[in-house]
């Protein structure tokens, strides 16, 4: 097979692909395709000059580890059936990596329909939320009044929205840098789909924003952020006020929310769901690219196994000082103080597990005495966040 990026005329039939395997729903099927789409973002492998399996390469910029990193988010992963159970997935995805790794994208995310079908080819869990499906009568109690709200209508509100967004990550980690081009397209897609959007400000600073659809009794929020607890009592107070419309809350909230010790009855429908898949792509650059705590100068050979890139396998020495990392690569004989899977090394440096839940999981392995405890050190475990969906 051969796998490049697609050309112009091959948009139909990716297009076709992706109805073929997805949800084709309207509008944002032809939104997607007629503004979103690009075909120098598309990969495409072809069997005899016919296309049978393509994806996507978005490129974003996210916060990790106290540097902005170029990153590509993949979707619409999507194969013929005809081409299914061929490994076509996995020289799809190699590919990909090949392609990431060309365009200095060290890092790559993912939103997998079914996490363990990914597990063998390394995007592991890295992002996670707690989803609330909790009747809106139980905000009576964690509601309050603050602030004025305001129908968002158009694209002026961008700079405010953008101002309450920086607000709500300040303390998080992994999550997406947005331009006023991504916020376009958040906007553009929610709209599209029946969507809401209300700012909440107060003393004419932006404080808060609530993104929301009303369907079949249920109030969904797709995303809220808020300046501080003031600013979320006043948004579940605008939830609160629409029971007369709906009668369940349905809200994927941050790992840090602490709502639901608040309810008053917390035994409901609250849960934690996964929701993004992370993967290094390329081993070396990430770990010079990153920061690590200012306090610590330590030394780490880290034996790296890689079954799609192999530019990762191998035993990487490094060298952290003064907030940076070195990285050397030793050859293969050389003894290593760490053995771990590419995608265990991928959830450590995202921060969602710490070095030690790796070992209790099989999935990290520790040569020499006291190395787990450097690695700990070197990798705190870390507050993600992420809420991009395309």
């Amino acid at each position: 097979m051969e796998f490049r990026i697609v050309d112009e005329q091959d948009k139909d039939e990716v297009k076709w692909l992706w109805g073929y395997c997805f949800e084709d729903y309207e509008p944002f099927y032809s939104w997607y395709f007629s503004h979103y789409y690009k075909t120098e973002n598309t990969l495409g492998g072809y069997k005899k000059g016919k296309l049978v399996s393509s994806l996507q390469l978005i490129p974003y910029q996210i916060y990790l580890r106290g540097k902005i990193l170029e990153t590509s988010y993949i979707v619409g992963l999507a194969t013929y059936p005809e081409a299914r159970r061929k490994n076509s997935v996995n020289f799809l995805l190699q590919a990909a990596l090949r392609e990431m790794k060309q365009r200095g994208h060290c890092l790559s995310l993912l939103m997998p329909f079914k996490a363990g079908f990914y597990y063998p080819y390394q995007w592991e869990l890295c992002y996670h939320h707690y989803k609330y499906l909790v009747p809106l009568q139980d905000l009576r109690g964690v509601a309050d009044d603050f602030g004025n709200f305001i129908l968002v209508r158009d694209k002026e509100d961008i700079a405010a929205l953008e101002e309450v967004y920086k607000k709500f990550v300040q303390d998080k980690h992994g999550y997406t840098v947005r331009t006023e081009v991504t916020w376009q397209h958040i906007l553009e897609e929610h709209w599209g789909g029946k969507g809401f959007i209300y700012l909440l400000e107060k003393d004419g600073q932006p404080e808060g924003y609530i993104m929301y659809f009303l369907r079949d009794k249920k109030i969904i929020v797709r995303e809220m952020a808020y300046s501080g607890f003031l600013a979320q009592k006043a948004l579940f107070q605008f939830l609160y006020n629409h029971r007369s419309q709906a009668k369940m809350l349905e809200w994927n909230a941050p790992l840090d929310d602490l709502t639901y010790c608040l309810l008053p009855d917390p035994q409901k429908e609250i849960r934690i769901i996964p929701f993004m898949a992370g993967r290094i792509v390329d081993v070396c650059q990430l770990l010079t690219s990153i920061e690590y705590p200012k306090n610590i100068r330590k030394k780490l050979n880290l034996r790296v196994k890689d079954p799609l890139a192999p530019w990762n396998n191998g035993v990487f020495s490094l060298q952290v000082e003064g907030g940076s990392g070195k990285v050397k690569i030793l050859e293969e004989k050389n003894k290593s103080d760490i053995n771990c899977s590419i995608g265990a090394l991928s959830q450590l440096v995202f921060g969602r597990l710490k070095a030690k839940d790796l070992t209790l999981m099989n999935n990290l392995g520790v040569e020499k005495e006291g190395a787990l405890d450097t690695l700990e050190r070197i990798f705190p475990q870390c507050n993600n966040y992420i809420n991009e969906y395309f």
